[in-house]
């Protein structure tokens, strides 16, 4: 019996069905949430942009989910790497004051989408939509189409 289950355990982690969407779910939100407070402090924060952009497209929902964010940022820059075939230069930078404009950096980096130029700060209202376009978009794209357009 022990070397059966053993066995039925042993083929459901070969076969990466290890984890149920909503578990894998909860561990992509842990750790957006974790990148997150990591941005807080001036000496994680470049890298806590870093590995948001890195999880990619997985990521987005919780992303969105952690968006109206408006606490200030330690440092008001990010640079991301400019992926147009367009682009006239290979970065992009820019200077955003709070957390909400450094994720509508990284989701338009991830996604493609533009939600609001906020990404080196803006107003209240200007933010505030910014935010109702993210979760609109969440709410009507399907998870297969999120970034369709990065």
């Amino acid at each position: 019996m022990k070397l059966q289950a053993f066995t039925v355990a042993l083929a459901i982690v070969l076969t990466g069905r290890n984890a149920s969407p909503q578990v894998k779910s909860s561990n992509i939100d842990n750790r957006v949430a974790t990148l997150i407070k990591r941005m807080m402090k001036g000496s994680t924060e470049q890298k806590a942009f870093a590995d948001l952009e890195v999880l990619g497209c997985p990521a987005v929902p919780a992303i969105i989910r952690q968006m109206d964010d408006r606490r200030n940022l330690p440092e008001r820059r990010i640079s991301l790497r400019n992926k147009s075939p367009q682009a006239f230069e290979g970065m992009r930078y820019y200077g955003p004051e709070e957390v909400v404009d450094a994720l509508a950096a990284i989701l338009n980096q991830i996604t493609g989408q533009d939600f609001g130029s906020i990404h080196s700060g803006a107003s209240e209202p200007r933010r505030s939509a910014a935010v109702q376009g993210c979760h609109d978009f969440l709410l009507k794209t399907p998870p297969d189409k999120l970034c369709g357009a990065g």
